[in-house]
């Protein structure tokens, strides 16, 4: 919908697009859902209560909520002047927006200009048609031949925008960094394929072995992620055997025997899985158990879980335990060529176990926990990729590292 003659709103896809260069800004959803509700009684007052449903539906906020809300919202829409969100003392707030967009004056018109007024109308439709008004990508995507430990695979390499490419000898460089080469030893699998995500902040390595025709099997799937010049440095060999020591104990677990027999009803899709990285100097690896789960209540959006438990290999750190129910809005973003689903998540309620003991890693990931559930109102996940049996997801923490999951679909 258009705001402006420079400036159109998209509430599905969460975004303000600048009509003449094509750059999008983000919302929120409850940035979306308040501008949404603003545009439907443009020009009229609408009153707190209803700018908080719409933000906030079935849940209880308090005022500052509102106002903070309301003040980003202003600061992203500080570039149009002719759109104003003002503030009605007592009574709520009132958008204004350019009287082109709220109403159209009938001017009587001789037939040659009405005739050139209406080519000039098809010849905007049809550019407006024709350019591309999606999101910008928010990583630059390379297929880029990878090696881990003598076996050849093809790598998804995500780099951050306004990065130079990097080149086969800079991504083997990088999975080195995670995996150590080692000479001499066969790894349990003749082929993979990879994804990783290189920044300036830290790298994130997934694996599929055995990747083949499109599909992973979802057996042994690897994910790590550490910092760019020091990450997880672990040997293959070392590292298979002490994740299947590791993942004996599952504390996202569900047996999906004991579920019995298909009710009709509720879909449950489930995603679960593991991410490593490495406590400290002593190369101690650190298991994040996850479980992401999504059951759709209407065609993009619906119940949102997400749990995750923290432990070191030695059980020298407490597991730190946290858990986001929320409900979701899912909309589809693309990122040069790779279609990609965003889960725009606001919490219901947030659960983190206080642990005895942290390394400095965990302490790290404990502090961004701890911030979600201080009061951050969303969580963006992103599902990069997904096939029969496995999908890999990008979240909202360790600087989004990524994590290849198992997936199950539950009826419930």
């Amino acid at each position: 919908m258009r705001l402006s003659p420079q400036l159109r709103f998209d509430p599905d896809k969460l975004i303000l697009v600048d009509i003449s260069t094509q750059l999008s800004t983000e919302l929120t959803f409850t940035e979306a859902r308040i501008l949404e509700a603003l545009h439907a009684e443009s020009g009229q007052v609408v009153s707190k209560s209803a700018l908080m449903e719409a933000g906030w539906p079935g849940r209880v906020v308090g005022d500052s909520s509102l106002q903070n809300a309301l003040s980003t919202l202003r600061k992203k829409l500080a570039p149009y002047p002719d759109i104003e969100l003002k503030t009605v003392p007592r009574r709520g707030y009132i958008l204004h927006l350019p009287e082109s967009q709220t109403h159209v004056k009938r001017v009587p018109l001789k037939p040659l200009l009405a005739a050139m007024v209406l080519v000039i109308l098809a010849l905007l439709v049809g550019v407006l048609l024709w350019l591309d008004t999606s999101p910008r990508a928010r990583y630059n995507e390379q297929h880029l031949p990878g090696r881990v430990s003598g076996v050849a695979g093809p790598v998804w390499v995500l780099t951050e925008p306004g990065t130079a490419p990097v080149d086969a000898s800079v991504l083997s460089g990088r999975i080195a960094n995670q995996l150590v080469p080692e000479p001499g030893w066969k790894p349990p699998f003749e082929r993979f394929q990879g994804m990783a995500l290189l920044t300036g902040q830290g790298d994130s390595l997934v694996i599929c072995p055995g990747y083949t025709d499109g599909q992973c099997p979802g057996q042994s799937l690897i994910s790590i992620f550490g910092a760019a010049d020091n990450g997880g440095q672990q040997q293959l060999s070392e590292f298979l055997s002490t994740k299947i020591r590791m993942e004996e104990k599952t504390y996202n677990a569900l047996r999906f025997e004991e579920l019995g027999e298909d009710t009709g009803g509720m879909v449950e899709q489930l995603y679960f899985g593991d991410a490593y990285f490495k406590l400290d100097q002593d190369e101690r690896l650190a298991r994040a158990d996850l479980r992401i789960s999504a059951v759709p209540l209407e065609a993009h959006s619906g119940l949102f879980y997400f749990a995750a438990c923290v432990t070191d290999e030695d059980c020298h750190t407490t597991p730190v335990k946290y858990r986001v129910r929320g409900r979701y809005i899912e909309t589809e973003e693309r990122w040069g060529e790779r279609r990609v689903t965003r889960y725009t998540v606001t919490p219901t309620s947030v659960e983190l176990s206080s642990p005895n003991r942290l390394s400095d890693m965990a302490k790290r990931l404990y502090r961004e926990f701890r911030k979600s559930e201080l009061g951050r109102e969303e969580l963006v996940f992103y599902r990069l990729y997904l096939d029969d049996r496995t999908a890999i997801w990008m979240l909202p923490f360790a600087d989004h590292s990524m994590v290849w999951t198992q997936r199950r679909t539950l009826y419930l």
